[in-house]
């Protein structure tokens, strides 16, 4: 198969990444707060909601340029115009939604129609013969036509419409798969700019989890709880750097999904963390949220390891011991939730087994 020539990462891109920074930190203050010892359903259900829409308009922007993006005139000054909007959309995300419903989604309707308008006139081919543009176009006009529907009708009811035109604009392209081309995407690129944004959300975790790093260097505490979340980013850039096939024909779908419910299980495990300072949580829900959201976490691992090379695909033997690993470390974090040192070294523990398991894989492959 022949190579594939990696898309550079332009200092645009990266400086427009730096917006979203400032809004997964907004988004994770969402969920700072339990309520009565845990986490109403419905406060982290908009959580959710306002990760895909945020993400989603980010994996827009990253796919257009991915695929299309020259650093033509119309290029940067499209990227601008979603930097504009961006700014606004991060600094309204809350969860008293009937305040910012307006300027929120207006920005939403900016950075939309300005999508539109870069797939349409910037992609350099004609819309009606590229089925990868007219995919792109005809979800997002929906999304437009459903924000701006509901900014009209107003918040009471159309505060329904924005959230299904952003629903829309997120899990529409799984209904049109067959429409897009493997061709078409730079998937060293893409790699790349995926990382990129965990690696913005893992420092996210790093900033939030500062407070415990206080008093003596040699806390128990803290180094438990940075060595659990060091292995974790390990093991996500062993399975990167080590283990992906950067240079294959596909359309990216499993690497770009995973990576948005890997980014809400992050957050969700920083928030875990967060709570482990106040006394009134219930400690079984503090154990059960981390649990669930690690073991999230490892099946989009597992799912993104689809793109493994080759000779460095896990087969049913590995999955089976990690996921027994992952099950019994879930256990002991369960049953030692009582203390937070017991809790996060369990979760430290957990995460340095699975990491020294995918690394022990990775040298008896070469070895062989």
């Amino acid at each position: 198969m022949e190579k594939i020539v990696a898309k550079r990462v332009s200092m645009l891109e990266l400086f427009y990444d730096l917006i979203f920074v400032y809004a997964i930190s907004r988004i994770t203050m969402m969920i700072h707060h339990p309520v009565n010892g845990s986490l109403p359903p419905r406060i982290y259900l908009e959580f959710i909601i306002v990760v895909i829409f945020v993400l989603q308009i980010w994996l827009y922007q990253t796919v257009y340029i991915n695929r299309f993006g020259t650093s033509r005139i119309i290029d940067t000054v499209g990227l601008l115009i979603s930097m504009f909007a961006a700014i606004y959309l991060a600094n309204n995300i809350n969860t008293e939604w009937q305040l910012t419903f307006q300027v929120f989604n207006l920005s939403v309707a900016l950075t939309v129609v300005n999508l539109i308008f870069q797939y349409s006139f910037g992609s350099a081919t004609h819309l009606k013969k590229n089925r990868d543009v007219q995919a792109f176009v005809i979800t997002l006009s929906l999304e437009f036509f459903l924000v701006v529907t509901g900014l009209i009708i107003g918040y009471q009811y159309g505060i329904y419409l924005c959230i299904a035109g952003g629903l829309i604009g997120f899990l529409m392209p799984l209904v049109m798969y067959r429409m897009f081309r493997p061709e078409q995407v730079n998937f060293p690129h893409l790699i790349e700019r995926l990382s990129l944004i965990i690696i913005i959300t893992f420092g996210e975790t790093l900033v939030n989890i500062t407070h415990y790093f206080k008093g003596a260097i040699y806390s128990p505490l803290a180094i438990s709880i940075f060595l659990g979340v060091a292995a974790l980013f390990g093991i996500y850039t062993l399975l990167v750097e080590r283990f992906l096939n950067h240079h294959q024909h596909t359309r990216g779908f499993i690497a770009m999904y995973t990576h948005v419910v890997m980014i809400i299980s992050l957050l969700s495990i920083t928030a875990g963390i967060i709570y482990m300072t106040d006394e009134e949580v219930a400690r079984l829900f503090l154990s059960c949220f981390i649990v669930a959201n690690l073991i999230v976490f490892y099946l989009c691992l597992w799912l993104y390891s689809f793109y493994n090379q080759r000779h460095l695909r896990f087969n049913i033997g590995d999955f089976t011991v990690m996921a027994v690993i992952l099950l019994l470390g879930s256990l002991g974090i369960v049953l030692c939730r009582e203390t937070n040192l017991g809790l996060m070294s369990a979760f430290a523990l957990t995460n340095m087994v699975e990491f020294g398991l995918i690394a022990w894989k990775l040298q008896r492959k070469k070895a062989l």
